[in-house]
């Protein structure tokens, strides 16, 4: 009878002994994993305040980047809105050799309808400004609005001779397949300075702010606030500036330009 209660005894101690050995290995568990839970929380926490202070320095950048640029087109001597047509640009019906379409100037925006192409071609507005400039500032916004993908372009001509396209002129346009090119255009005809450059910064349906800055025979070209290319050649030491359309298909298109300014640096 006592062995018999001793086994049961020994019994009851070796099942409280289990329960007791795994009622601490669930705690343990359960505390190991709360400790990781609370420890990833902390670094997700971590990375996502270190992200947000990045990201808040970033912005502060481009913030600081687009106030410095706002406060430099602000003091840009002439600035063209579109309000009027104050800068006597041409307007109205287009019939030539090459295509038929309008020009208009309406609610701030210099409109360009292209309905008919006769031949592919390229049409410029000059400046009335554009006596021979020597160092200088440009910025002029485009939109492509209608036309076949990569065939419709638009931008600016710069230092282009009084004499005519056959004595010299630079082109520097934008493309509605968000591509771009520095050209220029002299006695032997058209040569591509850059190649066809691809730049995802170019915005396919919406406004494009292209600049060029010139000094001497040094020049950049920006795109959006976004450096994208620079160029050193002396072939041309002044000239004017003009409005140039580049359409490379029979297809209609339409582009709109908006905000063209200068200053004389």
């Amino acid at each position: 009878m006592e062995t018999k209660k001793g086994f049961l005894r020994n019994d009851r101690l070796l099942v409280c002994s289990m329960f007791v050995f795994y009622g601490v290995c669930i705690l343990g568990l359960i505390g190991t994993t709360f400790w990781w839970l609370n420890q990833r929380n902390q670094t997700i926490s971590a990375n996502a305040t270190a992200t947000a202070a990045a990201m808040t320095t970033q912005q502060a950048a481009i913030t600081s980047t687009a106030i410095a640029r706002a406060t430099e087109h602000a003091q840009y001597k002439f600035i063209d809105r579109f309000d009027s047509n104050s800068s006597r640009w041409t307007i109205g019906s287009q019939n030539s050799d090459y295509w038929e379409g309008s020009t208009r100037i309406k609610d701030g925006v210099y409109t360009w309808e292209v309905d008919k192409v006769k031949k592919t071609f390229v049409h410029w507005e000059d400046f009335y400004h554009g006596f021979p400039i020597k160092d200088f500032d440009v910025y002029l916004d485009v939109k492509f609005v209608e036309g076949p993908l990569g065939d419709v372009c638009g931008g600016l001509v710069f230092r282009k001779s009084p004499k005519g396209w056959d004595n010299g002129a630079f082109i520097f346009t934008i493309c509605n397949d968000s591509t771009f090119k520095v050209e220029y255009h002299g006695e032997n005809g058209w040569e591509y300075v850059s190649n066809w450059e691809d730049n995802d910064i170019i915005r396919r349906s919406d406004w494009n702010r292209i600049e060029i800055t010139a000094r001497g025979n040094l020049f950049s070209f920006t795109i959006n606030n976004e450096a994208v290319y620079e160029l050193t050649d002396d072939r041309q030491a002044e000239g004017g500036l003009a409005i140039i359309i580049d359409i490379k298909n029979t297809e209609p298109s339409v582009i709109l330009f908006d905000d063209f300014a200068y200053q004389i640096r």
